[in-house]
């Protein structure tokens, strides 16, 4: 009597094994037909990389600098393969320009490879012991040489009669930055800074015909704002320059003018 109730629940369980068999076969197929495709993708897209070839080199950014100096750093292997193009190498090599600050190299879906420059700007030109050298915002020191654009710049001088004075030049880079968010138009009128040993500035604008002692950067934003006010007044005031050695704001809220001869 136990017998028709037997067979069909182990039927029902052996439908349901059967089942569950044939849809994990039905997964692992799936998973297997899925990496055999992704491998299949992979080989092509490997076969198509190592055929590629570089199209053309762009430059971009390049103000100061020409752009040949730039593709002569490249240096692309004579295959021109995209396989034998080492972007992070191509980045060191011309970071090690003088006048780059920053390099992106960037290869493209065309194949055209993109470097992008970031260059470093001089501020002004030093004069020291006789030797020329540009100087950016940074403080750092740059070749003289010829530009693709024109460079007026201001001069400075006497930063060190040996080795460049790193106080010094601090105290120069801030009162000129300064002196650049405060006037803009006056920063752009600055022709020459010289210092004198004891770090104290003589200033020169082609607004004043008479030069400015300016002291050291201490209170130089109070400086500058006189200086401003002073130079940006009537052109009565600046008649009186004919018979002035040199103007003075090394005093406390006063501007000092030092007729010639004194």
């Amino acid at each position: 009597m136990l017998r028709p109730l037997i067979h069909p629940v182990l039927d029902k369980v052996a439908v349901m094994d059967f089942v569950a068999v044939f849809k994990k076969a039905g997964s692992l197929r799936f998973v297997l037909l899925f990496v055999v495709f992704a491998v299949v993708i992979w080989v092509l897209a490997l076969r198509w990389q190592h055929s590629r070839n570089i199209s053309r080199v762009s430059v971009v950014g390049t103000n100061l600098l020409r752009q040949q100096e730039i593709l002569d750093l490249v240096k692309l292997p004579s295959s021109r393969a995209v396989r034998d193009v080492n972007t992070a190498e191509i980045e060191l090599r011309i970071l090690k320009h003088p006048f780059v600050k920053s390099v992106s190299v960037f290869l493209g879906a065309s194949d055209a490879l993109t470097v992008t420059i970031e260059e470093r700007k001089p501020i002004a030109l030093v004069v020291s012991k006789g030797k020329q050298f540009y100087i950016d915002a940074e403080g750092r020191l740059l070749p003289y040489r010829l530009t693709e654009v024109v460079l007026d710049l201001p001069i400075l001088s006497g930063l060190g009669r040996g080795s460049l004075d790193s106080v010094r030049l601090a105290s120069v880079l801030a009162t000129m930055t300064a002196l650049q968010q405060q006037d803009a138009q006056l920063y752009r009128g600055l022709s020459e800074i010289d210092i004198v040993p004891n770090g104290e500035m003589t200033l020169h604008f082609t607004e004043s015909p008479a030069p400015i002692r300016f002291g050291n950067s201490d209170e130089k934003e109070q400086k500058i704002a006189r200086i401003s006010a002073f130079l940006h007044h009537t052109e009565q005031t600046h008649a009186k320059f004919k018979q002035t050695a040199y103007l003075d704001v090394r005093w406390q809220n006063q501007v000092v003018l030092h007729p010639s001869g004194n």
